[in-house]
């Protein structure tokens, strides 16, 4: 898997925020300008609980654009720089 994806598929909601904190810091320490966060769409509950971490830590994001133009809701880009 890259380096730069979390994959939060089967993550219940209380093990996400520690996970991402973990992923968050190390993409920091590796200098990386920025990250994706695989959180499937789902009930939606797992996305909610991502974005309120990235919006408490002021970090800008937005949902992943696929080739053909397209949003893909499932993920979330993160900008670290």
């Amino acid at each position: 898997m890259a380096k730069d994806l979390l994959d939060l598929h089967g993550f219940k909601s209380d093990e996400v925020e520690p996970a991402v904190d973990r992923f968050l810091m190390n993409a920091v320490s590796q200098g990386l300008p920025r990250i994706r966060i695989m959180t499937g769409k789902g009930t939606g509950t797992v996305q909610k609980v991502v974005a309120q971490y990235l919006k408490l830590g002021n970090y800008p994001w937005k949902h992943e654009v696929l080739p053909n133009g397209k949003k893909n809701e499932g993920v979330m880009v993160v900008f670290l720089e």
